[in-house]
């Protein structure tokens, strides 16, 4: 039965916490570096397991579909053409490598088959049988050939060890061999196109060990039965068509793996990191944890995540913002009260006024009388909002020289000032005032011209 995330309707739930009794989609699900084998709930941050893993069979029950997977008819053109290629190589051990050329497009379908269940899709592309259309593009090549290169070295090993030195040591070997060669294939599904992905290989060896034997067994099994089928048609059948029969089996046992190692990816690959048919994690870590908690209404917790964020030096106006919504929805009015001055400093240094002039009458709600305490923040304050709000502009420049009688910046505050009374509310008289305080105060040649500046406007 599909079940959706708690706090994402409509995705499907991947994980189950058993401590909240939540079903969890991927975004909710907190691993270490977005590693999923250590998977914890966002909420309680305790340990999460896979929702849906029981109801996937074990490999050893869908055997049957791995064997009859090559048979298919878009698939069944590989083992031709891996047949035909090994049939016109003339039958010399130096020449068989080259016999795997055939073996391309049984390559490049094996990879295509394995992405289908590792990579982000849509549950029916996930399902259906890749087509030919998907070699054209030449997408995933390179991890194709990286997939087909320790296979075809353990095969060219054993067959040189068969042909000349006995054939029960190359047997061995190639059944040792292949015991390997599913993890090595998994390595470079999980871990990426690169030679480096196989030292991960033991990883997926341990991590799901009863599966993982299902389809190191069946590569044996192909191994093992294509050698001696190869070997008793040898006595009756021209080499040509020994080869042809040798290439068809390659392919079709490469397949049937390939569908094995696919069915690995399906069921374990949210332990290896994968996310198969659920989209990409994009957000960070505290972004989902946070986003999760407010939808939980753990406020509380948010906020101690926030005010950790605030008193950095890399706090930005939105984590003020937030913060300050934070403090509004707990009721928590004394903090607010407290952080007004350094919210107030962040405002004006973004120069967001809307939002500065609603924090100023939200505290001049509280006390009428309040005022930022710092002279330079006031005059700040006051050039952002003269166009807003004047008369925020006059209480909080009138009486600056009582306050601050040291202030560098008064003569050009109260400049502003008279500059607002005059143009703004037409009280000449007033701002007269305080331009003969400027006069008086400051020797400034600049401050001295916009004085007589503003008495030529206003005697027209």
């Amino acid at each position: 039965m599909n079940r959706f995330c708690k706090y994402h309707p409509g995705t499907d739930a991947l994980w189950f916490c058993k401590h909240d009794g939540l079903y969890l989609c991927q975004q909710c699900v907190d691993g270490r570096d977005d590693n999923y084998s250590e998977a914890r709930c966002l909420l309680c941050n305790q340990s999460v397991e896979p929702f849906g893993q029981g109801s996937t069979a074990p490999l050893w029950h869908r055997l049957d579909r791995f064997l009859q997977y090559p048979i298919q008819l878009s698939l069944l053109p590989a083992l031709l053409i891996w047949a035909v290629v090994a049939a016109v190589i003339p039958p010399l051990p130096s020449l068989l490598a080259l016999t795997v050329l055939g073996g391309i497009p049984s390559f490049g379908f094996a990879q295509a088959i394995m992405a289908g269940k590792a990579q982000s899709r849509k549950k029916h592309h996930r399902q259906r049988t890749p087509g030919w259309q998907e070699l054209g593009s030449g997408h995933g090549w390179k991890g194709a050939l990286l997939q087909a290169a320790p296979a075809v070295a353990v095969v060219l090993t054993a067959v040189a060890l068969m042909i000349w030195v006995s054939p029960l040591a190359g047997l061995m070997v190639g059944v040792f061999g292949m015991l390997l060669v599913p993890a090595l294939w998994l390595s470079i599904q999980v871990q990426g196109a690169d030679p480096g992905a196989w030292a991960a290989a033991l990883t997926y060896m341990v991590s799901a060990p009863r599966d993982y034997l299902v389809a190191a067994l069946l590569a044996v099994i192909g191994w093992i039965s294509s050698a001696a089928v190869v070997m008793v048609v040898m006595d009756v059948l021209p080499a040509p068509l020994t080869q042809a029969v040798g290439g068809a089996l390659a392919a079709y046992w490469w397949l049937c793996l390939a569908a094995a190692c696919a069915a690995l990816l399906e069921s374990h690959g949210r332990f290896w990191g994968l996310n198969p048919g659920a989209p990409r994690v994009t957000q960070s870590l505290g972004e989902r944890r946070e986003w999760v908690q407010l939808c939980a209404g753990r406020f509380d917790k948010v906020l101690l995540s926030s005010s950790k964020v605030v008193k950095t030096k890399k706090a930005g106006l939105a984590d003020w913002k937030k913060f300050d919504h934070l403090l509004a929805i707990l009721g928590k009015e004394q903090e607010r009260q407290q952080q007004v001055e350094p919210y107030l400093d962040v405002l004006v240094a973004a120069n967001d006024w809307p939002a500065t002039l609603r924090l100023i009458s939200e505290q001049r709600q509280r006390d009428i009388r309040w005022v930022p305490s710092g002279p330079a923040i006031r005059l700040a304050i006051a050039k952002g909002i003269y166009d807003l709000e004047p008369k925020t502009v006059v209480s909080l420049l009138k009486d600056m020289h009582q306050r601050h009688p040291d202030f560098t910046g008064l003569c050009e505050a109260y400049l502003l000032l008279a500059k607002t009374l005059g143009e703004k509310f037409g009280l000449s008289g007033k701002a007269e005032q305080y331009l003969r305080f400027v006069e008086a105060q400051n020797r400034d040649g600049k401050l001295r011209m916009q004085v007589n500046e503003l008495r030529q406007a206003w005697s027209k």
